[in-house]
């Protein structure tokens, strides 16, 4: 049995929602296959600003390897989450469809990524794939048109890549979708604002050319994207 703890500041009713919210129970589940869990001490807990759905949980939990070895236990609970490499043509040259956003923890105003977001309670990371696409990017696609990079690259040995594997539980599903556009819906995709107030997001979009965008970016799932994308290329026996 799992000895339980929480932080003096984490409500009397808000401790069942964190035992039994989807992001906590699917991370115990994985970790108990491989460690042993003795303890696990609730720090703090944030929530969706609709609703009380949990979403960051930061954990500090007693665990060991099988043999009894102890292993680091904090954890920042998060869940998984998705992300989408756009790629247009135009006129024979590849271009990015990104979007810039505020990113307070690395001190960026306007962050420059790929379009994503985390994983929803249904578990569908293409269905989630295609709504960030039309909210962030105002792009409808068909899920015939999404490529996965990560089945790709893993080959269904994982369900995505972790981009800070001593800390977040966050593994990131990638994919991709490539376009011929005209120069005119090129343009037309630059510089569209979208807000959404209870998520906090204040998003714009920008157009730029693969190159140029690669040397910008700082954020680790666009260059992973980028790199699956270009491998995902070559065994087409294709080149960008």
């Amino acid at each position: 049995m799992i000895e339980y703890s929480f932080a003096a500041e984490i409500a009397e009713a808000d401790k069942s929602i964190l035992l039994n919210s989807r992001i906590y129970k699917e991370w115990l589940e994985k970790s108990e296959e491989k460690f042993i869990v003795k303890k696990v001490h609730f720090a703090s807990a944030d929530f969706l600003l609709k609703g009380r759905q949990p979403l960051f949980i930061k954990l500090e939990a007693t665990a060991t390897l099988p043999d009894g070895r102890p292993v680091h236990g904090i954890v920042l609970v998060r869940g998984n989450a998705v992300g989408v490499l756009v790629v247009l043509r135009c006129e024979g040259k590849p271009y990015l469809l990104l979007v810039r956003q505020p990113r307070f923890a690395i001190s960026e105003q306007a962050s420059l990524e790929i379009p994503a977001g985390i994983l929803d309670w249904t578990g569908d990371y293409r269905k989630v794939a295609l709504a960030e696409l039309e909210e962030e990017a105002q792009i409808k696609a068909e899920d015939s048109e999404l490529i996965d990079l990560t089945d790709f690259w893993y080959q269904g040995s994982s369900v995505g890549f972790a981009g800070s594997c001593g800390l977040l539980d966050e593994r990131i599903r990638l994919y991709a979708i490539e376009r011929d556009v005209t120069a005119e819906e090129l343009k037309a995709m630059d510089g569209k604002d979208q807000q959404y107030t209870e998520e906090i997001e204040w998003i714009k979009t920008e157009v730029l050319s693969y190159e140029e965008a690669a040397r910008k970016f700082v954020d680790g799932k666009n260059l992973v994207a980028l790199f699956m994308y270009e491998r995902w290329l070559k065994a087409q026996g294709r080149t960008l």
